[in-house]
Parts: structure tokens; C-alpha cells; sequence
């Protein structure tokens, strides 16, 4: 598994494909280390990457540097009957090319929470294929939520009264 973008959702991504016995490839700005993955890369070799993995999972953010990253000669480095997840952005992503490849057979599947225009326009031909499966840009929805944020706001207000870094503050870099 190739997980582009392993901040906190790749990461646990990471964690619960290793659980599965996967090879989990990483890929994000800085190389360094990450738990439950067998190798960081950097950006620029993600092309490179793409033949050694069965499942694409798309968890980074859209800058401009990733937007339209996964395009048509991207997907087309992907082996045949590689699956794609993308619960990041759908502007990542060439639509057009992913229904392309879904359309021929040279992708399995594709499993998307995040399509380019949202909502997905009934007329999409995603809505009909079988080897796609549709989400409605909600796979953050699950119990417990309200009390994590909740803890999370209680937990970032008692540092910034102290002048501590904040958790989960978001970079101004793009």
C-alpha cells in the first residue's frame, strides 16, 4: 500500500494496514521516519513508487503542489488491477483519467469520499460502476467524534493560555 500523505489520517492508515501484514510505502515533504512504514519518500519519487503497490490511498492535503498529482500517467504506472482511495481532495485526482482507467479495466477499484465537483453530479458515470465505491466526503463521521474534538479545543485553549504549540494547528505553507 502507497499512502500519499501521512499526517495524522494516513498515519493511522499506515498503522492499520501494517496490522494487516501490508508493505506500507509512505510518501510526504520530509523522508523522515514514520511508524508502521516500511519506507518514506518524498514527492518527486512517487512516480517511481507507483508499480511496487496494489492500493494508492490519497490522505494529503490539496496545495497547489498536489493538485492534479494523480493523473493520467500516474494511474497508468499503477500495476494492472491496483485499487485507488481517495479520502483527501478530489482536485488531486484527474477525474476524467481515474474513470478512464476504472472504465477499461486496468484499475480494480476505486473506493472515493472526494470527488472534484461535490456533490458528485448525478450525471457521473462513477455513480454506475461497479468497481467504484461512492461516499458522501464524510469518511470522518464515526462515534466518538464530538468527544475527541471537544478534547482536543479544552486541550489547545489550556496551551494557548499558556503559549504552548498548539495541536493540530495547520501550516500556512502551501
Amino acid at each position: 500500500m502507497l499512502i500519499y500523505g501521512l499526517g495524522r489520517i494516513g498515519s493511522e492508515i499506515a498503522r492499520l494496514a501494517h496490522c494487516l501484514g501490508l508493505h506500507v510505502i509512505g510518501v510526504r515533504r520530509n523522508a523522515a521516519r514514520s511508524a508502521h512504514v516500511d519506507e518514506v519518500h518524498t514527492p518527486d519519487k512517487l512516480a517511481e513508487l507507483m508499480p511496487k503497490c496494489d492500493w494508492l490511498v490519497i490522505a494529503c492535503p490539496l496545495t497547489d503542489e498536489t493538485q492534479g498529482t494523480v493523473n493520467a500517467a500516474l494511474l497508468a504506472k499503477l500495476p494492472r488491477g491496483a485499487r485507488v482511495i481517495n479520502i483527501s481532495r478530489g482536485e488531486i485526482v484527474d477525474e476524467p483519467a481515474l474513470i478512464a482507467a476504472l472504465q477499461s479495466g486496468r484499475l480494480a477499484g476505486a473506493y472515493l469520499d472526494v470527488f472534484a465537483q461535490e456533490p458528485l453530479p448525478p450525471e457521473s458515470p462513477l455513480w454506475d460502476m461497479q468497481n467504484v465505491v461512492v461516499t458522501p466526503h464524510n469518511s470522518a463521521a464515526s462515534a466518538g467524534n464530538e468527544a475527541r474534538i471537544n478534547a482536543i479545543f479544552l486541550d489547545n485553549l489550556k496551551r494557548w493560555t499558556r503559549n504552548e504549540p498548539l495541536v493540530n494547528e495547520v501550516s500556512k505553507r502551501q
